[in-house]
C-alpha cells in the first residue's frame, strides 16, 4: 500500500489539529426535529455534577476515551489499565463517589501519556508488528516517535464545561458526545441525526459560532 497516496481515515492514524467535519444524518429526522421535544433525563437533572466527574476521569484516572449518552445515561469508558475493554456505566452510578473511587485507577495526565507511549513501544518490539507492511511499520515508528501530548488541559476543561450548553440549544440538542484524548478529538451527535467531528482545538470555534 502506498501510504503517501492513500486516502486517510477521517479520524484515525494521525493527528489533525484543524479537523472540523459535519456529517449529515437521516433527512427525515432533520425535517421533524421541531416536532420531537427533548425528554428530561437523569443526565439533564445532574448535568453539572456529572460533567465534573467526566472531567475528573479524563484528567486524573486511566480513562482516555469516554462516550456520554445524554439521552439514556449510558457512559462508556476506555482505560489505559484495560485498553482493549470498554466498560459501560450508568450516569447515576458515576454520581456516587464510592463507585467512582472503586472503579477507576488514578493516574495523572502526564503519566497516562507516557504509559500509552510505552504500550506502543511494546507493540513495535513484538513479533506481531512484523505482520504490518514495511511502509506501515515505518509510519508507525514515526508517529509513535513524534506522538503529541494527549490533550491540552485548558481545551479539555472548555469542552466539558460547554457540553451542557449544547444540550440546551434551541430546537437542536446534543444526544451523545465522544471525547478522545489519544487523538484529541470530540464527536457529537445531535437530535437532527447529524454528527459533528472536530479536534479539541477547533471546539472553541464551534461553540463561538453556534452557541
Amino acid at each position: 500500500m502506498n501510504f503517501q497516496n492513500k486516502k486517510n481515515a477521517l479520524v484515525g492514524y494521525g493527528f489533525d489539529e484543524n479537523l472540523m467535519r459535519s456529517l449529515k444524518g437521516d433527512p427525515s429526522l432533520k425535517e421533524s426535529v421541531y416536532n420531537r421535544e427533548r425528554t428530561q433525563s437523569i443526565v439533564d437533572d445532574n448535568i453539572d455534577e456529572l460533567m465534573d466527574v467526566v472531567l475528573s476521569l479524563l484528567l486524573f484516572t486511566g480513562i482516555f476515551r469516554i462516550v456520554i449518552g445524554l439521552n439514556n445515561g449510558e457512559i462508556k469508558t476506555s482505560s489505559v489499565f484495560d485498553p482493549f475493554n470498554v466498560e459501560i456505566h450508568l450516569a447515576e452510578d458515576l454520581l456516587v463517589k464510592e463507585y467512582v473511587s472503586s472503579h477507576f485507577g488514578m493516574i495523572d495526565l502526564d503519566e497516562k501519556e507516557a504509559l500509552i507511549k510505552r504500550y506502543y513501544q511494546m507493540l513495535e518490539n513484538d513479533p506481531a508488528f512484523n505482520y504490518l507492511s514495511d511502509e506501515w511499520q515505518k509510519t508507525a515508528h514515526q508517529r509513535n516517535k513524534n506522538m503529541k501530548r494527549l490533550a491540552d488541559e485548558e481545551e479539555l476543561r472548555y469542552i466539558v464545561e460547554h457540553i451542557p450548553a449544547l444540550r440546551n440549544l434551541d430546537g437542536y440538542y446534543l444526544r451523545s458526545a465522544v471525547i478522545n484524548l489519544f487523538n484529541s478529538t470530540i464527536s457529537m451527535s445531535f437530535n437532527c441525526d447529524g454528527t459533528q467531528i472536530m479536534s479539541h482545538k477547533k471546539f472553541r470555534e464551534f461553540i463561538e459560532e453556534y452557541v
